[in-house]
């Protein structure tokens, strides 16, 4: 799946004029994966392979959204990570706390 996703960010990036390697996005998506596995919670009953379908299917719906809006704004960030505000030269930046995976809802369960 992160092939798929690879291949549609390259043609993203390629359309927009950026040279990013594959080993670049490659570890950004990694965080991606990571995040989203985060924001899941997976309880200790589930089993790898649970949590490899799980993440899999999260990634096989998203392909797109990851590729050319999750991914191109992580590269964009690059230097400046956690920046709220931010005036130099006459340029002024101010960024939104991102949340990637809001539409991602943990896993519970009943007690």
């Amino acid at each position: 799946m992160e092939t798929e996703i690879l291949v549609i960010a390259k043609t993203y990036f390629e359309e927009t004029g950026e040279q990013v390697s594959d080993g670049f996005l490659l570890s950004l998506i990694s965080t991606v994966v990571e995040g989203y596995m985060s924001v899941r919670n997976y309880p200790e009953s589930y089993t790898d392979e649970m949590i490899n379908l799980d993440t899999v299917r999260y990634l096989s719906l998203h392909k797109n959204k990851i590729a050319t809006r999750i991914l191109p704004e992580m590269y964009g960030r690059i230097g400046a990570e956690g920046q709220q505000s931010m005036t130099e030269n006459g340029i002024t930046r101010s960024w939104i706390a991102e949340n990637y995976f809001s539409d991602v809802r943990p896993i519970c369960g009943v007690i």
